[in-house]
């Protein structure tokens, strides 16, 4: 099923460097994160990000109050502006990467298969590697704390095979914080990442939002009257639950994957 699909979409638009037989095509717009490789104690941003990346941080803690804190950037974590297959039939969007307790500590630091996914993930390379984020019982370290809950329902209701190649998880912008504060510029990184989702609703496919939808319509005007664009029945929340889509919803999921 999933080969079919890629075939069907081959002409979509993604700006990528990925391997023969993918079924995907090259375009003009290339991919910013293809050359995102900073040592290993340097700041986790990309370099055409990063001064206005350190001017909201600046600018953030300038202001009054021990809230500031929580809507600081990150910069010792490695950046996340989406996860999984580029050409999924089935797109969540959100705002931005959060911060657990482990990661707060500025000298945490990935293990370095994990690392490896991350940046591979950030190429469109190796989306098999996607599965462990689910289910790795030989390596449970790869294993995702934060993803495996919110789709084990999909999962039980189809398999790990058809969810990883069926989803494509997009946050807003790639950079964390412990709490989602808008930010008054683009930064650089996001127009591919908004183009990723505009080709989505191009070709039909089921996009899912969660927070700051009014950024996501700002940005990708032909989302807002896209005929197959739901919302969780918690905008906080992104278990994909049939509690949290309501039940058509979720066989709408379902039937996509």
């Amino acid at each position: 099923m999933i080969k079919d699909r890629l075939r069907k979409v081959s002409a979509i638009t993604l700006s990528l460097s990925i391997p023969q037989g993918s079924g995907y095509t090259q375009n003009p717009m290339n991919n910013p994160w293809l050359a995102f490789n900073p040592k290993v104690d340097a700041i986790k941003v990309h370099e055409s990000d990063l001064p206005y990346f350190m001017g909201f941080n600046k600018g953030m803690g300038a202001r009054k109050g021990k809230e500031k804190k929580q809507y600081l950037l990150a910069e010792h974590l490695e950046p996340h502006p989406y996860l999984g297959n580029p050409l999924a039939d089935v797109l969540v969007l959100m705002a931005n990467p959060g911060v657990n307790e482990k990661e707060k500590n500025p000298k945490f630091r990935m293990n370095a298969e994990k690392l490896e996914q991350n940046r591979q993930n950030l190429r469109h390379e190796n989306l098999d590697s996607f599965k462990s984020r689910i289910h790795s019982p030989d390596n449970p370290a790869l294993e995702s704390e934060w993803f495996k809950p919110r789709v084990r329902e999909l999962i039980q209701a189809t398999s790990v095979d058809r969810v990883t190649k069926g989803i494509f998880l997009v946050n807003f912008h790639a950079y964390h914080s412990r709490s989602w504060h808008p930010i008054p510029f683009t930064f650089p990184t996001q127009h591919y990442t908004f183009k990723l989702v505009s080709d989505a609703v191009s070709r039909n496919a089921l996009i899912i939002m969660s927070r700051n939808m009014l950024g996501w319509f700002t940005a990708i005007p032909n989302l807002f009257d896209h005929p197959n664009r739901i919302e969780f029945e918690s905008t906080r929340s992104v278990y994909l639950t049939e509690g949290n889509l309501g039940k058509s919803n979720f066989k709408r999921v379902l039937e996509r994957l």
